[in-house]
């Protein structure tokens, strides 16, 4: 055992250093490693490349790490792959995604805005809708194209229509409607859609080979009642008992009737004396040249009034005076 000459503390022989006070005692047993220096010059100017194992996720161990220089922002790896600037590759594929999803969510939004202000801008500034156009309308069961031309009136349709009011009966050929010539039934229709409701207008038609000419207003369909003022009032629609047959032409005659398909017995017109077959021409003193005229005619009736029917059997010509039952619905 030795004392340490600096601080006179007890240690082991042969020991070069003090433990307590590193003085120096001498050349002894190496306790310690020594530590060894090298020249800067002497160090690798670049990391030695990586473990080919595992080239894209070799961890490197020792060395300088190496820097990584900063991407512009739209710069492509060496992988080809863009990274936005200060963003790391993983959040980069983590965000794509979402700005996808956040831009359709953008655009079905401006989408479904722009949808619900359109109809609201389209209303005015009043807040209403366009007004409809409403179509004149003459109160007939319609329009077939006529043989020689011009649109054939298949019948009434009821009461204070304008097509009563100018004169006008089912079986007549329209050939001009306000200055315009009628071909045929699309005609008709055509050029009643462009006429303005409520407008009066000259009306050209053929009547049993005669042509003539009438004054009309047209009215909207709202505004004519139908049938029902023959139905709604005391006694309600006129009836005979018969079956209403076809349009048929008078023998011999270039005149056009209604034929009656079946007289039902002990019915009006049984009891009056009409017959199967008989050719009606006159309901009163109204022309009847379509079965819907008929119909209407008879219909228009008051209940338990007389009414003179002018029939042509074969070529014989009778007027049978019918007492008009009551309608039982």
């Amino acid at each position: 055992m030795v004392n340490c000459p600096s601080c006179g503390a007890t240690l082991v022989a042969g020991l070069r250093f003090c433990r307590m006070c590193g003085y120096r005692l001498g050349e002894g047993v190496e306790e310690y490693v020594a530590t060894q220096r090298f020249d800067a010059s002497s160090m690798p100017t670049t990391a030695p490349p990586p473990p080919a194992t595992d080239p894209f996720h070799a961890r490197q161990t020792w060395g300088p790490a190496p820097v990584q220089p900063i991407q512009p922002f739209g710069a492509t790896t060496a992988l080809g792959q863009a990274r936005p600037e200060g963003v790391t590759s993983k959040l980069a594929k983590m965000c794509r995604p979402v700005r996808g999803v956040w831009l359709w969510v953008t655009i079905i939004i401006v989408i479904l805005v722009v949808g619900g202000m359109m109809p609201l801008a389209m209303r005015g500034r009043r807040g209403a809708a366009p007004p409809v156009a409403v179509k004149s309308f003459l109160g007939v069961d319609g329009f077939e194209d006529a043989p020689g031309g011009g649109a054939f009136v298949e019948g009434i349709a009821g009461p204070e229509t304008p097509i009563v009011r100018a004169g006008l009966i089912g079986g007549d050929v329209i050939k001009k409607f306000d200055g315009k010539d009628i071909r045929d039934a699309g005609d008709m229709r055509r050029v009643l859609g462009e006429t303005p409701v409520g407008k009066t207008v000259e009306v050209g038609f053929v009547r049993d080979g005669v042509f003539g000419t009438t004054a009309l207003t047209t009215a909207a369909q709202k505004d004519t009642p139908g049938m029902r003022p023959f139905e709604q009032r005391p006694g309600g629609r006129g009836v005979l008992g018969i079956d209403v047959g076809g349009r048929v032409q008078v023998p011999n005659s270039n005149l056009y009737g209604v034929e009656l398909d079946d007289v039902n017995r002990n019915e009006p017109a049984d009891i009056a004396g009409l017959k199967d077959r008989d050719i009606v021409v006159k309901f009163g003193d109204h022309p009847i040249r379509t079965p819907g005229d008929l119909r209407y005619r008879i219909a228009e009736a008051l209940p338990g009034t007389t009414v003179p029917v002018t029939v042509f059997r074969g070529t014989e010509q009778l007027e049978i005076p019918v007492k008009v039952g009551r309608s039982r619905d």
